[in-house]
C-alpha cells in the first residue's frame, strides 16, 4: 500500500481520534522529562563559590591569598598561603575546599571535589552524554526499522528509566561519566522512536502542527527544570525527581499500538488486520472495508517500505507526473515551482477524502513508485545533492553548538541562575510557536539567514559591552537580555533548516541526509562544552567562536533555492530542476502562480 492509501486507512479510522491524541499526550510527556538530564548538568554539576580549608586559627585573609582580575578582586579558589603567619609563599590547597552552598546546595563538584586541576567535569560529563546520544540514535534508529516502533521505544524508555535512578546512586566520577553516557544513548532512543511513531499515524493535514507539540513541550521541561532545581537542591534527589515521571510514564505507554505504517510495509497480513481492528476498536470507528483486500495485495506486492520522513503525501503528488518525454516534464516542473508546499498537503488531503471509498490506486502509478532505484550515502556527496549536504549539515552543526553555547552557560549570567535558566527556556516558547506561520509566509532561507545574522549581531555586542559604563551604570542586565535575544533566534532558525532538509533531498535520499545532518549535530552539542571550557584561558572565546560560526551559517544558506512554492524532489533530476528555477522560471506561470496564491490568502 502506498502512502496515500495509509492515509486513505487512516481517516476512515478518524484521523484524529483517541490513538493520534495518545500518541500526541505521550510524545509530550516524553518530551517534557527526558531532555532535562541533559541540560540538568547546569545545577548538577554547578561549581558554587569555594576556597582552601582554613587552617586551624586563622581567618580567610590570613589564609588564603587574594587575586586580582582585571577590576575584580576575589579569593584565591585553588592556593593558599603556606605559613599565614608570613603570607609571601603559596600552595595549592592541602586539606581539601570549602563549598559556599548558599546559591547552589550539593553538587557533583562539591561531593567529589572536582575543581581546580579537575575542573572539567561538567564539560566531560555533557560531551559523553552527547556521544551517547549520537550512537543510541543510530542502533535505535536500525532497531526501530527492523523490529518496530513500539518495542524500540519501550525499550529505550525502560533503559532510560534504568540507567537515569542508577545515576542518582554513583559513588564516583567515573561511574557517573558511565551512566550519563548510558542515559545519553537511551535519551536520543526515545526521540527517535517516538518521533517516528507520532509523525506516521497522523495525516498529512495534522502532522506539521501534531510534531510541534513535542517541542514546545520540550521547552515547558525546561522552565519546569528551573523550578525542581531551586526547590530540589541536591543533586541525587534532583536526578530521581527527573526519572522518577519518565518511570511511571513507561507504564503507560505499554498500551499504545505499533505504527500501522511499519506493520503494512512489513506485509503481514494477519498482524495488519488485528492492528486496523484494535485501532478502529480504540477510535471507536468501523473497520475500513479495504481491510478486505490487504490479502490480495501482499500477494501481488504491492506494499513497499514505509517512513514517516522518508515517504509522506507530499512526496505522492511528485508520483505519476513526470513522463518519458523531457518536453513533459519540463512543462511539468515549472507548474510545480510554482506551487505552495503547504498547499499540496491540503490539496492531497481533500483528494484522499474524496476517493474514501477507492481502496487502492491504480497499478501503473505503483509501478511508478517500486521503480524508483535506490541510492547509496555517497550520492549524497554527488552534485547537485553535494550542496544541499554541504549547507544542511553546516546548519545543523552551527544550530547545536550555538544552542548549547547558550543552554549551558545561562549560569554565568548576572543575577539569580535559577530565574536566567527560566528566562532562557521561557524566551525558547514564542521561537517554536512563530516558526511553522513564519516560514511559511517568508522566504525560509532567507528567515534563517536573518536569524543567524540577529543572533551574530547580539553575541558581537556582547564581546564589546562591558560590564559597567565609566560612570559605573551596571550593564549586566543588558548582556542578559542580548544572551536571550540570541537564543530565540537560535531557536527560531531550527525550524526552517528542518524544512530544507526535509524539502530538498530527493526521496530516495532524504532519510539518508537527514540522519547524517543529524550525526553532524551531534558533534556541535559534543564540541559546545569544550568551547564553554575554553573560556577560562582565551576570555570570551566561546562568544566569538559563536559569532563567526553564526555568520557564516548566514551566508552559506543562502545558496539554497527557496523550497515554499516547490513540491519535494522525488529523484536527482528533479532537485537540479529546483535549482535551475532560481535562476530562470518563466515568467508568465511565475506570476499566476503569485496571483493565485495572494486571491487565495
Amino acid at each position: 500500500m502506498d502512502s496515500a492509501e495509509i492515509d486513505n486507512l487512516l481517516i476512515e479510522l478518524k484521523p484524529f481520534g483517541f490513538v493520534q491524541i495518545s500518541f500526541l499526550i505521550c510524545s509530550a510527556y516524553v518530551q517534557f522529562f527526558i531532555p532535562l538530564t541533559g541540560q540538568s548538568i547546569n545545577f548538577l554539576a554547578a561549581t558554587p563559590n569555594h576556597h582552601c580549608v582554613l587552617q586551624d586559627g586563622f581567618l580567610l585573609n590570613q589564609s588564603i591569598p587574594v587575586e586580582r582580575n582585571g577590576d575584580v578582586t576575589r579569593y584565591s579558589k585553588c592556593e593558599e598561603f603556606v605559613d599565614p603567619g608570613s603570607p609571601n609563599t603559596t600552595q595549592k590547597c592541602q586539606a581539601g575546599w570549602d563549598y559556599d552552598h548558599d546559591v547552589y546546595g550539593e553538587t557533583i563538584i562539591s561531593e567529589w571535589d572536582l575543581v581546580c586541576d579537575q575542573n572539567a567535569a561538567a564539560e566531560l560529563s555533557q560531551s559523553v552524554l552527547q556521544v551517547g546520544g549520537l550512537i543510541g540514535a543510530f542502533v535505535f534508529g536500525l532497531s526501530a526499522d527492523h523490529y518496530g516502533r513500539r518495542p524500540s521505544f519501550l525499550v529505550a524508555i525502560f533503559l532510560f528509566s534504568l540507567f537515569g535512578t542508577a545515576l542518582c546512586f554513583s559513588v564516583n566520577f567515573i561511574m557517573f561519566v558511565s551512566l550519563r553516557f548510558c542515559c545519553g544513548f537511551a535519551q536520543m532512543a526515545t526521540s527517535v522512536a517516538f518521533s517516528s511513531s507520532i509523525s506516521e499515524y497522523m495525516i498529512p493535514k495534522y502532522r506539521n502542527r501534531a510534531t510541534n507539540v513535542p517541542s514546545i513541550s520540550f521547552s515547558f521541561g525546561l522552565m519546569f527544570l528551573a523550578l525542581m532545581a531551586f526547590l530540589i537542591q541536591d543533586w541525587r534527589y534532583l536526578q530521581l525527581a527527573i526519572v522518577s515521571p519518565i518511570t511511571i510514564g513507561f507504564f503507560a505507554m505499554w498500551f499504545l499500538p505499533e505504527s500501522l505504517r511499519w506493520v503494512l510495509s512489513k506485509g503481514n497480513v494477519e498482524q495488519s488486520e488485528k492492528l486496523i481492528e484494535k485501532l478502529a476498536k480504540m477510535n471507536k470507528s468501523k473497520i475500513p472495508q479495504s481491510i478486505n483486500k490487504l490479502s490480495r495485495n501482499v500477494q501481488d506486492n504491492d506494499i513497499f517500505a514505509i517512513s514517516g520522513t522518508e515517504r509522506n503525501a507530499d512526496d505522492m503528488s511528485m508520483e505519476g507526473k513526470y513522463s518519458s518525454n523531457p518536453r513533459d516534464n519540463e512543462q511539468t516542473s515549472v507548474i510545480e515551482i510554482c506551487t505552495d508546499s503547504e498547499n499540496l498537503e491540503e490539496t492531497n488531503e481533500k483528494n484522499v477524502n474524496g476517493s474514501k471509498r477507492n481502496d487502492f490506486v491504480n497499478n501503473n502509478n505503483k509501478n511508478v513508485e517500486t521503480s524508483i532505484p535506490r541510492d547509496s550515502y555517497l550520492d549524497l556527496f554527488k552534485s547537485p545533492v553535494l550542496l544541499v549536504t554541504v549547507v544542511t549539515c553546516t546548519l545543523r552543526f552551527a544550530h547545536s553548538m550555538i544552542y548549547f553555547g547558550f543552554a549551558l552557560s545561562t549560569g554565568r549570567l548576572e543575577g539569580n541562575p535559577y530565574v536566567n535558566y527560566f528566562y532562557s527556556a521561557l524566551v525558547e516558547v514564542p521561537a517554536r510557536l512563530l516558526s511553522p506561520y513564519a516560514y511559511k509566509v517568508i522566504r525560509r532561507t532567507y528567515l534563517v539567514s536573518f536569524s543567524y545574522f540577529a543572533c551574530a549581531a547580539g553575541l558581537a555586542v556582547m564581546i564589546f559591552l562591558p560590564s559597567t559604563t565609566t560612570k559605573g551604570v551596571d550593564l549586566s542586565t543588558l548582556k542578559n537580555v542580548l544572551s536571550l535575544l540570541g537564543k530565540f533566534f537560535i531557536v527560531l532558525s531550527r525550524g526552517g533548516v528542518l524544512l530544507l532538509i526535509v524539502e530538498l533531498y530527493p526521496t530516495t535520499m532524504r532519510n539518508k541526509g537527514n540522519g547524517l545532518a543529524t550525526c553532524i549535530s551531534r558533534i556541535g552539542a559534543i564540541i559546545s562544552p569544550f568551547m564553554l571550557y575554553l573560556d577560562n584561558f582565551i576570555p570570551d572565546f566561546s562568544t566569538i567562536l559563536m559569532t563567526i560560526i553564526a555568520c557564516i551559517a548566514a551566508c552559506i544558506v543562502l545558496t539554497l533555492p527557496d523550497t515554499r512554492r516547490t513540491a519535494q524532489p522525488q529523484t536527482v533530476e528533479e532537485l537540479k530542476q529546483i535549482m535551475q528555477s532560481q535562476r530562470k522560471v518563466v515568467k508568465g506561470h511565475q506570476n499566476e502562480c503569485f496571483e493565485d496564491n495572494n486571491s487565495d490568502q
